[in-house]
């Protein structure tokens, strides 16, 4: 069951909201071009962590 909470889109935001560029890059797979770097979701999420802009300890994927 879901509660709403998407990590990877939380990252996204606090990213953006941080000046970063970020976009989808595939539809299909979970590829995001973070300033012009391919990032995958596994990838996303510790840069946003070690930027400061998300706490470790609230992240669960599922």
């Amino acid at each position: 069951m879901s509660d709403g909470h998407d990590p990877i889109r939380e990252a996204v935001a606090a990213l953006c909201a941080r000046g970063h560029t970020v976009e989808l890059w595939t539809a299909g797979l979970p590829y995001w071009l973070v300033d012009g770097e391919t990032l995958t979701d596994g990838d996303l999420l510790p840069l946003a962590m070690r930027a400061g802009l998300m706490d470790s300890a609230t992240i669960t994927l599922q």
